[in-house]
């Protein structure tokens, strides 16, 4: 009779070995999952943020609208939505595209002043049909009147 008892402690004392196991297994792959994820959304984020820093460059290079438009457009990849704002189109691997997934909405509103002219822009990046925006960046740029 003894004989039976350690041998059934030992079938439940592996069964509970081996949920224990099991349910180990299952957390970190759950934590490796997110980890994932949120790798991805790293990726995109980084990517975001250099499109936003290189458009606030070409902002910072531009004297007019007019001048920001051929700064930005790159075979095609930027249009004029309004007197004021520009969307430039970049693909997954940021290089310019017309239908790539990358959208970088880039205003441009000067303010006279008595010396020259502050031109606040606000530089917003979307991925795919996606209206929340990733990233958000807003700059000025001073242009200071010529000398006569």
């Amino acid at each position: 009779m003894k004989k039976n008892g350690h041998i059934t402690a030992f079938y439940v004392e592996t069964l509970l070995l081996v949920v224990i196991f099991v349910a180990i297994i299952l957390v970190l792959t759950n934590v490796l999952g997110l980890g994932r994820r949120e790798s991805g959304d790293a990726r995109l984020l980084t990517k975001a943020v250099t499109l936003a820093e290189n458009a606030a460059e070409t902002v910072a290079c531009a004297d007019s609208g007019e001048a920001l438009l051929g700064l930005l457009d790159e075979n095609g990849n930027a249009l004029r939505k309004d007197a004021a704002t520009f969307d430039v189109r970049y693909g997954a691997d940021m290089a310019p595209d017309a239908k790539g997934p990358f959208s970088v909405e880039v205003t441009w509103e000067p303010e006279q002043g008595t010396v020259g002219t502050l031109v606040s822009s606000r530089i917003t990046v979307r991925y795919g049909q996606s209206e929340a925006p990733i990233y958000t960046l807003e700059t000025a740029v001073y242009l200071k009147e010529a000398e006569r």
